[in-house]
């Protein structure tokens, strides 16, 4: 009952004996060991380099993939230059060479087209025009581009630096050359050459899943569209004005991340962890009285749970995991997270244990499994905030047959919890 703790907080002010006796602690704030932005990412680099090879699908009057039209391959090589500002945004830079073929779609069949590259639309047949299901088309592209790099894990939700999984968006502008040769289909010979042969502009982007193999090397597939404004980049010259021609790119590659080789990076900065601004740290400051075994909290600003207050080593909150995860959520429990750290560091002769637990919902082995891997999450972020790891020691219990039966298959069954060991 509140009420009683105030009476019992009033009577220990105003007691002679009790008041003599008493003192006040303050409760410090957790994060002011937090490093700042430019400690934390002092360790990492910046720059990368790789190398894409795959293939492009160009779409204009004849199309690498259309409806009764053969699916073509072509190649694709690039190269790319990279600088990461943060966890999230970055730039690159990049160049590529593509060629592929194109042809036309299943309705264009029986369009004209003459030996100067234009779309004939009349009805007669001049000298030396052939129709387009004879023909095919022999397009190259030279391109370079500007990305804007957005790593979409990261920004939706903030690493733990534990992350080997980046997901990156780059809308970017592109400069374009392409050269062209439209071909006969009978004996592969030039039909017309020379039209949209010029440099231009295009606008795109592509999506980037990459995977980090070590400090040096990360894995990359990429895929993406680029609208291009020539028009008549596949060799044809129509009087079609809509506005669909396209190249769709498909690679796969590997990225050398820049300045880890000296052994002084951990990693590039892409992988850090993400920075925790001041306005969403938790903080909770408490003024104890304290008179013998007897501890009275009254609380002056309350943004965290409480904090638990007991003779010897207090007791710790717990950590809880999403079904099926060993994940461990440094957002949502910083406050818990911290205050363990900060019980640790208070008490250094302290060894404790940590035990992970499961809901009632897999078999036994997997259970085991999991809630090592709990257990584990939450001795490498204490190792990480300075706790040593011969302190430190894990087990997995698989479910908890003590829980109440109601909390069998919540969330609250599902967790890693610390206790001192005997």
């Amino acid at each position: 009952m509140k009420w009683f703790k105030y009476i019992l907080f009033s009577m220990a002010l105003l007691g002679g004996d009790i008041a003599a006796n008493a003192q006040d602690i303050t409760v410090d704030d957790p994060w002011k060991d937090y490093p700042t932005k430019k400690d934390l990412y002092a360790d990492y680099s910046h720059f990368t380099l790789g190398v894409n090879i795959g293939t492009p699908y160009f779409a204009g009057d004849f199309r690498s993939v259309s409806r009764g039209n053969h699916y073509r391959i072509g190649g694709l090589f690039g190269i790319q230059a990279g600088y990461q500002f943060n966890p999230i945004f970055g730039m690159r830079l990049s160049a590529d060479y593509g060629f592929n073929s194109a042809g036309p779609q299943y309705y264009e069949k029986d369009f004209l087209l003459l030996p100067n590259g234009n779309t004939y639309y009349n009805v007669d047949v001049p000298e030396g025009a052939m129709r387009y299901k004879d023909l095919y088309s022999k397009v190259q592209m030279y391109q370079l581009g500007l990305n804007w790099e957005v790593d979409l894990l990261n920004l939706f939700a903030r690493s733990d630096g534990n992350r080997r999984w980046a997901v990156i968006a780059s809308p970017g502008i592109y400069m374009q050359y392409f050269s062209s040769t439209v071909k006969r289909k009978s004996d592969d010979s030039k039909f017309s050459d020379g039209v949209g042969d010029r440099l231009d502009l295009g606008l795109g982007g592509d999506l980037a899943v990459r995977y980090r193999l070590n400090r040096h090397l990360d894995l990359q597939a990429k895929g993406g569209m680029i609208w291009i404004r020539n028009g008549e980049f596949d060799g044809i010259n129509s009087i079609n004005t809509t506005k669909h021609n396209s190249v769709i790119t498909a690679q796969v590659g590997v990225v050398w991340k820049i300045g880890n080789g000296n052994g002084k990076k951990k990693d590039n900065i892409l992988y850090a962890p993400g920075y925790l601004p001041m306005w969403k740290r938790a903080t909770k400051t408490v003024t104890r009285v304290v008179r013998d075994t007897v501890y009275i909290e009254k609380a002056i600003t309350d943004k965290s749970p409480e904090v638990v207050v007991c003779e010897g080593f207090p007791k710790l909150p717990a950590v809880y995991f999403e079904r099926g995860k060993w994940k461990l959520d440094t957002d949502k429990y910083a406050c818990e997270l911290f205050e363990i750290a900060k019980t640790l560091k208070e008490n250094p002769q302290v060894e404790i244990n940590i035990y992970g637990y499961a809901d009632f919902t897999g078999g036994e082995a997997i259970n085991k499994k999991i809630t090592e891997k709990r257990a584990m999450a939450l001795k490498k972020w204490l190792m990480k905030v300075g706790i040593e790891e011969h302190r430190l020691h894990t087990f997995g219990l698989g479910k908890d047959m003590t829980i109440e039966k109601e909390l069998r298959y919540s969330e609250k069954a599902r967790r890693s919890e610390v206790k001192p060991k005997e």
